[in-house]
């Protein structure tokens, strides 16, 4: 499978009060499996969201810095997305469900690929609506104490297929609607990277359009494999 670079969205995005990683340790095998069910379920729900992002980038090198990125991320049923990047600089990843566009202006190109060439089994095929956590991912204690701050329900996940680049992601969900707060993306050398969502808005009446780009004339254009 080939990868998409794009501006750090892993491809691309979620969990009851836990105050530590030692009351994490105490949740079942059952429980776990509860709490995955009610995220799924409350997703499902979700005809479409819009609202605001803050990203964070953490290199497993030590005297790296992280880098942080921030703009408007918007969804709508069935598998549309647009995360239209703000800072540090501006790009655009965009799906209407079929096709992933990656726009950045800087370099004046588009990269365009399929995008089922890079959702089956991974989180950005839940995000979109079209996978299921329970069959993707299973459930363990956590690992790592790397959600700080965090006042919300947190939940471990590692992928049940062993992928290239992840090894294991925590969701930070709403203790009662189970609205997904912050997703943390771990890759098999140590990077990881959060998407916090924030000043979330639910079943809007998002227009079909604002998930399809159209190329600016003069771009070049990268047909990703």
């Amino acid at each position: 499978m080939s990868q998409l670079k794009s501006p750090g969205l892993f491809p691309v995005f979620l969990l009851p009060i836990l105050f530590s990683m030692s009351f994490s340790a105490v949740l079942s095998a059952d429980e776990l499996e509860r709490i995955l069910t009610r995220i799924q379920e409350r997703y499902q729900s979700i005809s479409s969201f819009s609202g605001s992002f803050v990203q964070v980038s953490f290199r497993s090198d030590a005297d790296s810095e992280p880098v942080n990125a921030e703009g408007i991320v918007s969804y709508l049923r069935p598998g549309r997305m647009r995360w239209d990047y703000r800072l540090p600089e501006e790009q655009l990843l965009v799906t209407d469900g079929e096709t992933l566009w990656l726009y950045d202006p800087l370099l004046e190109n588009v990269t365009v690929q399929k995008l089922s060439r890079i959702t089956e089994g991974t989180v950005l095929d839940f995000l979109l609506g079209a996978g299921d956590l329970s069959q993707d991912f299973r459930p363990r204690t956590l690992s790592k104490d790397l959600l700080h701050n965090a006042n919300g329900l947190i939940i471990e996940l590692e992928p049940r297929k062993k992928l290239a680049n992840l090894d294991f992601i925590q969701l930070e969900v709403h203790p009662e609607t189970y609205d997904l707060k912050t997703l943390m993306m771990m890759d098999r050398q140590g990077n990881y990277r959060t998407i916090s969502l924030n000043s979330m808005n639910y079943n809007l009446p998002l227009e079909p359009g604002t998930f399809v780009f159209e190329i600016p004339e003069g771009m070049e254009v990268l047909k990703a494999d």
